[in-house]
């Protein structure tokens, strides 16, 4: 065979080859949403509530997907960490997010310095609540929150109140009643929420607005007493509990949430795959009775209601934080 013959020989294997693969990418590309794992990015540590919540929510979005969910942990940042990664990630329905009010309002409206912005996340919709409550120690003088009102009247700015930092809905809810009942108290971050309850239980630290979920065994224990809810219902969890519109705060509106999201710019199609594998799970009995027995209440707002949801918590919490001049501590 001539030298010029094998090289047009070489050359028509070559586009045939390129052919082929070009072929094969094609048919990969045209593969059914999901061909492959899925990952969810987690804000928080592992074993803390979010982290239940995702573990639970991802099992059952996985059953009806038919591939994995690995649940990723990204801590750090007011959430920021977890959401500029799934923000800078491929828009592919591959990489989801689960976030809090942080995540998608707060760290707007606090200037918190993030590599991210809401708008480059696509949401999919509201997940769940966590009920808010009121607590102080048991053996505290202060039995309800009309007595809260008046210890921190009596002593204005010498009344302490424990958080796990600015912007959290810990911090917030407890903003709002100062907001509305006129009152000037210390804010006492700390790393977290459970560190917290020690100074709480000793009485150096008076109350704390808290999730339901965290203070569960304390309050089961007869250690910490609940004041009130933050949720415009009673709460299942707190029969007999008052909420804070029915004590006369109107319009008292407040609970912890956790939402999920995609990259911007991720296909309808693949959105509405995730939208009603989500819905589907939350509307499933044995999902909501765990998630029930860990504190949490299975909440699905698809995303357009959870869109009108977060444009609403914007306008209520960016008039609260500016009112207050809360800042980033």
């Amino acid at each position: 065979m001539s030298v010029l013959r094998l090289n047009r020989t070489m050359k028509a294997l070559g586009a045939l080859l390129g052919a082929t693969l070009a072929i094969a990418a094609a048919h990969a590309q045209e593969a059914p949403y999901p061909s492959r794992p899925i990952t969810l990015m987690v804000p928080f540590a592992a074993g803390g509530g979010t982290d239940i919540l995702a573990r639970l929510v991802a099992t059952g979005m996985s059953a009806r997907l038919g591939q994995p969910i690995v649940v990723d942990n990204r801590p750090g940042g007011n959430t920021g960490i977890a959401a500029s990664a799934v923000a800078r990630a491929k828009p592919d329905g591959y990489t989801l997010l689960l976030g809090n009010s942080s995540t998608y309002v707060v760290n707007t409206l606090l200037n918190v310095k993030t590599s991210y912005t809401p708008d480059e996340l696509a949401v999919l919709g509201m997940v769940a609540n966590f009920p808010m409550v009121y607590v102080v120690a048991n053996n505290s003088p202060i039995k309800s929150v009309d007595d809260l009102v008046a210890a921190a009247k009596k002593s204005p700015g010498q009344l302490a109140y424990a958080s796990p930092g600015a912007g959290s809905p810990h911090h917030l809810g407890m903003e709002s009643l100062k907001h509305r009942a006129g009152l000037e108290m210390v804010h006492v971050p700390y790393k977290g929420v459970s560190p917290a309850f020690p100074d709480i239980l000793a009485g150096r630290v008076a109350v704390m607005f808290t999730d339901y979920a965290a203070a569960t065994g304390l309050v089961k224990d007869g250690k910490l007493r609940p004041l009130a809810v933050g949720s415009s219902e009673p709460s299942s969890f707190l029969p007999g509990v008052p909420t804070m519109q029915s004590l006369g705060y109107k319009g008292f509106q407040f609970t912890g949430w956790q939402g999920m999201a995609v990259p911007a710019g991720t296909p309808p199609a693949v959105v509405n795959k995730l939208v009603a594998a989500l819905r589907d799970t939350l509307a499933d009995p044995e999902t909501r009775k765990r998630l029930n027995d860990t504190g949490l209440e299975a909440n699905f707002m698809d995303p357009i209601a959870f869109t009108q949801h977060l444009a609403r918590e914007r306008e209520q919490l960016g008039a609260l934080i500016k009112s207050n001049k809360i800042t980033v501590e």
